[in-house]
């Protein structure tokens, strides 16, 4: 026998109102402080293939957030790219473990990154603890750091250890991840950052934002910022061409939209997917939606509005103030549109 632990995600919760003493939404803070440097919004680009490239990047880091560049290139190409970047005190690069990363890490700071994220699908492991700390023993304090990503205390406590500046929590939870269906690992994510809050340490929620009161759970939840990969799939600085098609008489315009782990990903940047591997991924296509500031614009929308829902003027005021309900089902299908439309006879 086990006992089973609870965890709950952004659909199982509510957040209660409570007093607002703030005239307007417009008068609210969302800066977030990293290391020293001041972020007007705490939003990240998700370092995907199909996400995060020089043009996301450039868009990202003159509306106020940060970005960070995928890895999948090469370092000669990752160099090109960064240098191609205006933004480049709000732009991270993302490195593997091991010799290769320090490597790709080493190209980078020379032309002038200062953000490196180590990414790994599950980030609590030793070979992850031993890249941060060459990373930290090479740059010392010249670097800020982030690793990931992991969903427990332990996990976060582990990467603090190490040296980490920040860490990203999510397994599991991406909209083209399909980790726990393969493995039946993964904890819920807003558990996930419960626990994690913990560790002082900044954190970044990595994973499951699909609208902007899912962002307003997880930064009252804990959260520093929000990694964003489907909210922003599809729009025109994402990396890939529009393809527009004839469907059922209709021209439809899409772009396509990975997880790194997935067979597609695999192919292309692998050889194809080895025979002891299983793809934790999926590949999708996505309706083109746009500028991605548009998209920035609705979801900052939402998190002004969330936070004088508890009368909070800064983000740390929403994680004080901050009280959660759990929801049945059918207070889900409340707080959703469910408008009936008008007999016609």
């Amino acid at each position: 026998m086990f006992s089973a632990l609870k965890g709950l995600t952004f659909d199982d919760v509510v957040l209660v109102p409570g007093y607002n003493g703030i005239k307007s939404r417009q008068l609210v803070t969302t800066t977030v402080s990293l290391k020293g440097r001041n972020f007007s919004l705490p939003l990240i680009s998700s370092n995907m293939d199909t996400v995060t490239e020089d043009e996301m990047a450039n868009t990202i880091g003159a509306l106020g957030g940060m970005a960070i560049l995928h890895r999948f290139l090469t370092i000669e190409q990752n160099v090109s790219m960064f240098n191609r970047i205006t933004h480049k005190d709000s732009t991270g690069i993302s490195i593997g473990i091991g010799e290769d990363g320090l490597v790709r890490a080493e190209a980078l700071v020379a032309a002038g990154a200062s953000i490196i994220c180590v990414d790994v699908a599950h980030g609590h492991s030793k070979e992850v603890n031993r890249t941060i700390k060459s990373l930290r023993q090479k740059y010392k304090d010249n670097i800020l750091v982030i690793a990931g990503n992991v969903a427990t205390y332990a996990g976060a406590d582990y990467l603090a250890a190490a040296g980490a500046d920040a860490i990203k929590v999510g397994i599991g939870s991406g909209s083209v991840c399909t980790t726990r269906i393969k493995t039946g690992f993964g904890v819920p994510q807003l558990t996930a950052l419960h626990e994690c809050r913990k560790v002082d340490r900044v954190l970044i929620s990595d994973g499951g934002i699909r609208y902007p009161s899912d962002a307003v759970k997880a930064l009252a939840a804990g959260a520093d910022f929000v990694m964003l990969g489907g909210m922003l799939a599809g729009t025109d600085e994402t990396p890939g061409q529009i393809i527009e098609e004839d469907r059922q008489g209709k021209k439809v315009k899409f772009k396509r939209f990975r997880g790194m782990a997935s067979k597609e990903a695999q192919d292309d940047y692998m050889g194809g997917m080895a025979d002891w591997k299983t793809a934790e991924g999926v590949a999708i296509e996505v309706v083109a939606k746009g500028p991605v500031k548009a998209v920035i614009q609705d979801l900052m929308g939402g998190i002004r509005s969330g936070m004088t829902y508890c009368g909070a003027a800064t983000i740390k005021d929403l994680q004080r103030k901050a009280q959660f309900m759990e929801v049945t089902q059918a207070g889900r299908v409340e707080g959703s549109p469910h408008a009936m439309g008008r007999l016609t006879h």
